[in-house]
């Protein structure tokens, strides 16, 4: 082949790559851009989180702006690494942009808006501004906090207690209930008083001494109102006691629940901690799930029964030390009462209510759990037998199981738990008919006005 063969055979190589290239570059697929559909925000702001992609030349830059009567607030205005020549310096597709609506900043006022999005690439196209793609996402500016107005006059609550109270609020809440310090107990509709709000709550056993009890709502944009009525906090001192584990107790109770739990130790006072610690908790975050699985109306009636014939063994929020050989264990505050009759007597609901959970559960051995509704739900624990599945509706009376000395108990007794809002309550006050008259059964009917 001649010389000048050679260079046009060349020339029509390099003519070639450059037009592939030049069609590569040039490719016409546009970013996507995935963002909310709408959004609402209030006076606290929003943060929102888009993901944008583009699988041909890259992402070039992104510009997000928020227009109100006309005028732009530019959110975001980013240029990803890259060039014309090879496109996006990163292998990576897609990325994730991150910017915060703050209306006090951007001096929006309540009202409508609109967030525009604007996505670039890399690609040749458009006279080398690349495809573009746009998306326009309606937002709602609501600064106003919903208004609470607490019905419910002068309440008087016991540490480790309960109580419930009424209020309205202005507009429809996402969430609403009362906060005790850092514990949330969600409220409810009124079952007899339409436009109204229900909800009972607990003062932990553990509050602090000035603990804050106020009934708090949330709307859609973020923003909280609070009320607040006069509660006086009744102090008392919880019982303490000190409890030996005896070598029996090590070796076999603690041994055998090890065993079923696959915890298996050569130490029985290493084991017995860590059951009395780790498995505790770990029992206890399982009863807050699955009690949050509540009925919006009230299933109960009246007081609730003691386990028929029973004595107390031990008392609600006892903070207990526990020693083996002289030594201290480990501690553990006991949530509940014991209860003891005769051997494997039948344990009855206390209350109506539906069964939420029925089996293993740890410390507590076979045990059942029931909902009462609006938050309020009762254990029992260590029995010997089950008689009832979760979902089944029970009355007061009926049949759960029998009393035994399953899980991390010492003999055959039951140990029956009363829990708001998945805080342990005392359930003396349950039991109490006058008590749930005034405290409770007042404030859901109809003619409590105050």
């Amino acid at each position: 082949m001649t010389l000048r063969g050679w260079v046009g055979f060349l020339f029509l190589i390099l003519s070639a790559g450059i037009g592939f290239m030049a069609w590569n570059r040039a490719e016409g697929g546009a970013p996507t851009i995935d963002a909310p559909g709408a959004l609402t925000v209030g006076a606290g702001g929003l943060d929102v989180e888009i993901t944008l992609a583009d699988a041909g030349s890259g992402l070039r830059s992104v510009r997000a702006t928020i227009r109100q009567a006309g005028e732009d607030s530019e959110l975001v205005d980013e240029v990803y690494p890259g060039s014309l020549l090879s496109g996006a310096a990163s292998a990576e597709p897609t990325r994730t942009q991150r910017f915060n609506i703050d209306p006090k900043a951007l001096e929006l006022i309540d009202g409508e808006a609109v967030l525009t999005i604007v996505a670039s690439d890399w690609s040749w196209r458009g006279s080398f501004r690349g495809n573009a793609s746009e998306v326009a996402i309606p937002v709602t500016i609501d600064r106003k906090k919903p208004r609470v107005q607490v019905l419910t006059g002068l309440s008087y609550i016991k540490r480790g207690g309960a109580d419930a109270v009424e209020y309205t609020v202005s507009e429809t809440p996402v969430r609403d209930g009362v906060q005790v310090g850092d514990e949330f107990f969600r409220g409810f509709p009124h079952p007899n008083m339409p436009g109204r709000r229900f909800a009972l709550f607990a003062i932990p056993a553990t509050a602090p001494e000035q603990v804050s009890i106020r009934v708090i709502a949330e709307d859609a944009a973020g923003n909280i109102g609070s009320g607040r009525w006069s509660v006086v906090l009744l102090e008392r001192a919880l019982p303490e006691a000190s409890v030996s584990l005896p070598q029996r107790f090590l070796d076999v109770t603690v041994r055998d629940l090890a065993e079923a739990h696959n915890l298996a130790g050569e130490d029985p006072q290493a084991t017995f901690r860590h059951i009395n610690t780790v498995m505790r908790s770990e029992n206890e975050a399982k009863i807050r799930e699955l009690t949050a699985d509540t009925s919006p109306t009230p299933l109960w009636e009246g007081a609730f029964d003691q386990l028929t014939n029973s004595q107390v063994t031990s008392r609600f929020a006892e903070q207990r030390s526990y020693f083996a050989g002289g030594v201290k264990n480990s501690e553990a505050v006991h949530y509940g009462y014991d209860l003891a009759s005769t051997s494997m007597a039948a344990v009855n609901a206390a209350n109506h209510g539906r069964v939420v959970y029925a089996g293993d559960l740890g410390i507590y051995g076979n045990c059942v759990l029931l909902d009462h509704g609006m938050g309020l739900s009762t254990l029992y624990g260590h029995l010997s037998q089950i008689d009832v599945n979760v979902g089944d509706e029970v009355r007061k009376g009926d049949t759960l199981g029998l009393s035994g000395a399953t899980g991390l108990a010492g003999g055959d007794h039951l140990h029956f738990a009363v829990q708001v809002g998945g805080t342990y309550v005392d359930p003396l006050e349950w039991w109490d008919r006058s008590w749930v008259r005034k405290h409770v059964e007042v404030r859901l009917e109809s003619s409590s006005a105050e």
